[in-house]
């Protein structure tokens, strides 16, 4: 990897929303500074064969497609998301683009998140590109829904339909 161009923008590959959002980002951006992109996905050590086309599915779900106009390059490596993004952008003029889940501080901190380590491992600038608007809203939707423990069924069946006007009289 070292012997190719800096700067480069380097994409983590993840089949998320956050993820999405991210590689459109990145794409936008290797497409207007005319910079190779580097589409990298962090596997487990064993690798499956269905794991070959995670990238091409990423790209078809995000883009469409692999663009033809930009100089797509896609890894798959075995080491820690973080890790390995900042091994692929290891020049101070590279950039690493990461999608963000959104799901706050504490679960970052419990989990990891890739974003808060890409600060430890990496030498160059980071873009962290927030969760799309609409995975927030059914995100939060959904807390609501937990958090006053409605059955939906039960409200379903027990509820009566209001109807407005007129029935259907039919012709």
């Amino acid at each position: 990897m070292e012997t190719s161009p800096h700067p480069r923008v380097v994409v983590g590959v993840d089949q998320s929303l956050a993820g999405y959002a991210a590689l459109r980002i990145a794409a936008g951006i290797a497409r207007s500074r005319h910079l190779p992109l580097f589409a990298v996905r962090s596997a487990a050590p064993s690798f499956h064969p269905t794991e070959e086309t995670y990238i091409e599915d990423a790209f078809a779900e995000a883009l469409g497609g692999i663009p033809f106009d930009l100089d797509v390059r896609p890894a798959t490596m075995s080491d820690n998301a973080s890790v390995a993004l900042a091994r692929v952008a290891s020049d101070p003029r590279d950039l690493i683009v990461v999608g963000n889940d959104g799901r706050g501080m504490v679960r970052a901190a419990w989990s990891g998140s890739v974003g808060r380590a890409l600060f430890k491992h990496a030498r160059c600038q980071i873009l962290v590109v927030p969760t799309p608007a609409m995975h927030r809203a059914t995100r939060r939707s959904a807390r609501k829904l937990r958090a006053s423990k409605a059955d939906v069924w039960d409200r379903f069946e027990t509820e009566a339909p209001e109807l407005h006007g007129r029935p259907f009289q039919g012709t």
